[in-house]
């Protein structure tokens, strides 16, 4: 049974959902120059993240460092075009790859005091808050999948860049992972 802690308004189980149909776009490019970096800001509106393992953006929009000209764009829901539109004419005349990926590409929202825990029973990655922190991310793999993760805040709140093929695999795992917290399933836009 899960419980509800009253004095922190938290449950103690693993809040999880899949967040469906959002824009996923893959962008190549030499973030080592500065009219590359300042036109995916103009166009996206988020600074481009240079440094490794790192993410930027706020609610509706993720800019994910996969490598030193890699990047995943996750946006609302439906943009696809949007966000290709714009970044495609902000970065016209320079040398860049953009892909929709959105078809083969899902996240997954985890959050709650046990995503950490739960995470970690499948992850190798080392996720205590003095190596993995806000603004951190990271490819791994999540039991036999391969995962793009990053975490948004303390509470602990994570995002997976899961791909599609493997929804239910994850599914399944993080389910027998949070046996002993309990697995709240929510919507998340």
């Amino acid at each position: 049974m899960l419980e509800l802690n009253p004095a922190r308004h938290e449950t103690r189980g693993l809040l999880a959902g899949w967040r469906e149909g959002l824009a996923i776009l893959n962008l190549r490019g030499d973030g080592e120059q500065p009219a590359f970096r300042d036109a995916v800001a103009r166009a996206l509106g988020a600074p481009l993240p240079v440094q490794s393992c790192s993410f930027s953006g706020g609610a509706t929009l993720r800019i994910v460092w996969v490598g030193p000209d890699d990047w995943f764009v996750i946006g609302p829901k439906g943009q696809q075009q949007a966000l290709t539109d714009a970044l495609r004419q902000a970065l016209a005349g320079q040398l860049h790859a953009l892909t929709d990926v959105s078809s083969g590409y899902t996240v997954l929202h985890l959050s709650g005091t046990p995503a950490r825990e739960v995470l970690a029973q499948g992850c190798p990655l080392d996720l205590h808050p003095r190596v993995f922190a806000p603004g951190r991310s990271a490819g791994s793999h999540f039991f036999k999948a391969s995962v793009w993760l990053w975490q948004l805040s303390d509470t602990p709140e994570y995002e997976l860049l899961v791909r599609r093929s493997f929804m239910s695999y994850v599914w399944l795992m993080l389910e027998r992972a949070s046996s002993e917290c309990g697995l709240i399933t929510r919507r998340f836009a």
